[in-house]
């Protein structure tokens, strides 16, 4: 595993899933932690289980659950092409620009989605989407 991290390729690839995961696990765990503090829970037995009644959604809460749900269905993705890739004998410099762009815009897009700001939101996932299919293209083109 050491010999593989001297790879340059694929060293940058475990730092951007590095970052990525972390940008995962502090949004998943503010989603927690602000239904703990404003008491909206997400499920009946969950109140029940705090002694309390059921209260309407959140909407920053509710927010943040979206910026988080947002963020797996996206960055997983990159996890399983990114490594290939980084694997396939691909250009350092190809990928610094495929992963350092895709990593830089979801991390920003995560911030868009929690403070509501539009259009940033939207662009910030447009250049992560369009990375992460670049991404794929040439891993593809790389092992045929």
């Amino acid at each position: 595993m050491n010999e593989l991290l001297l790879e340059p390729t694929v060293r940058l690839f475990a730092i951007c899933a590095g970052i990525l995961a972390l940008n995962m696990l502090l949004i998943g765990t503010a989603c927690g932690i602000l239904r703990v503090i404003r008491g909206v829970y997400i499920t009946a037995e969950d109140y029940r289980f705090m002694g309390k009644e059921p209260k309407r959604p959140d909407e920053t809460i509710e927010r943040i659950r979206r910026a988080h749900q947002n963020s797996l269905e996206h960055i997983v993705p990159f996890f399983g092409v990114g490594l290939p890739y980084a694997l396939s004998g691909a250009s350092y410099h190809t990928a610094w620009w495929l992963f350092v762009s895709f990593t830089t815009a979801r991390v920003l897009h995560t911030a868009a989605y929690v403070a509501g700001l539009q259009p940033w939101r939207s662009i910030f996932f447009e250049v992560a989407n369009i990375a992460l299919a670049v991404t794929a293209i040439l891993l593809l083109v790389n092992l045929l």
